[in-house]
């Protein structure tokens, strides 16, 4: 590992933005050591086969370095998940092309979480594991985009005409208004269309999955709410593309089984829903800074709202059963003073 040849003593403690980012790291590849051998256990096409081994492979090499690294640093190792969080003997619930949605889904956060990662981690050791789980996860983007171009799943953002010559803003209908007409979408507010609708896609096959195997009914309950939110959002963003006369993306298989046994634990599965919960908050924030036209700047403001609400409810219902793991956290100076 980079900086092992330097003193360990001359070594400095891990950063708060250090300890967020690994112990992060850590419990989501534990959750998806438990998801990704379900699939293994499950897939029918052998073409998908590469694409979960690789990521399983990535998942198991990143909590073996973490846990190391967390021992030599004296720093408690989270408890994650592990094999009482997943059944080897359940059913196939999910399509193998929702497998390489997933896995897609999975490079495509990777690379967002491992790039923050380094540009927050001060170490050279640290900075040097989040540069090699970059290029890992690069490596199963682009598997997963391979496999999925090949036999026709790619979604694609919808495509305009070029430009014919360059040209510049002369007017304040460029910003957009509440009412009356619309100028007609930019470019990167059509990709942000894109990204969204694939995310709440991604989200609205799992919710739909999980309000069907959900041991707990308040927790069935809880993804059947989430699963009503993502087709609405999805709505939205069509009807904002139909509106503007743009080609809607290609559509995808997010085909489930009828079984209703369970292949994670409800644990796990709330941790995954709280997971994509989070990316689609961080999508909606990108897409507000990124979207000129002031109605779209506005419904993704109450989107993130409405999905930071949901989020919150989860994050309550993880707590009354004793499932949410605490990340590092600075100390209460106020508590201890009255120690």
């Amino acid at each position: 590992m980079a900086g092992e040849n330097m003193n360990e003593s001359s070594i400095p403690k891990l950063i708060s933005s250090e300890m967020a980012m690994l112990w992060n790291t850590y419990v989501a590849d534990t959750g998806a050591v438990c998801c990704i051998q379900h699939y293994i256990n499950t897939y029918e096409d052998p073409d998908v086969l590469p694409v979960l081994e690789y990521a399983l492979s990535i998942a198991r090499d990143h909590i073996e370095d973490i846990r190391s690294l967390f021992k030599k640093e004296n720093f408690p190792v989270p408890n994650g998940f592990n094999e009482n969080d997943w059944s080897k003997d359940a059913p196939k619930l999910f399509s193998d092309v929702t497998y390489l949605r997933f896995m897609h889904h999975l490079g495509r956060t990777g690379l967002n979480a491992y790039s923050l990662a380094k540009s927050v981690s001060a170490r050279r050791d640290v900075r040097s594991l989040f540069k090699k789980y970059y290029e890992q996860t690069e490596n199963l983007f682009d598997m997963a985009s391979d496999a999925m171009e090949e036999k026709g799943y790619f979604i694609r953002s919808p495509y305009i005409n070029y430009p014919q010559k360059v040209k510049y803003v002369t007017d304040y209908h460029f910003l957009g208004g509440l009412v009356g007409k619309k100028r007609q979408l930019l470019a990167i507010e059509i990709a942000h269309l894109g990204t969204n609708i694939e995310i709440a896609n991604i989200a609205k096959t799992m919710l739909l999955a999980y309000s069907q195997v959900a041991k707990q009914k308040e927790i069935s309950n809880y993804f059947k709410k989430g699963y009503d939110m993502s087709m609405e959002h999805v709505e939205y963003f069509l009807n904002v593309l139909k509106n503007d006369d743009v080609a809607y993306p290609s559509t995808w298989d997010g085909s489930l089984t009828d079984s209703t046994i369970s292949p994670f634990s409800d644990r796990l599965m709330m941790f995954q829903i709280a997971s994509i919960t989070a990316v689609g908050v961080m999508d909606f924030g990108i897409a507000i800074g990124a979207s000129v036209r002031k109605d779209l700047a506005i419904c993704y403001a109450k989107m993130m709202a409405e999905v930071g609400g949901y989020a919150e409810e989860g994050a309550k219902i993880m707590i009354d059963n004793g499932w949410l793991e605490k990340p590092p956290q600075s100390l209460d100076r106020e508590e201890l003073r009255k120690k």
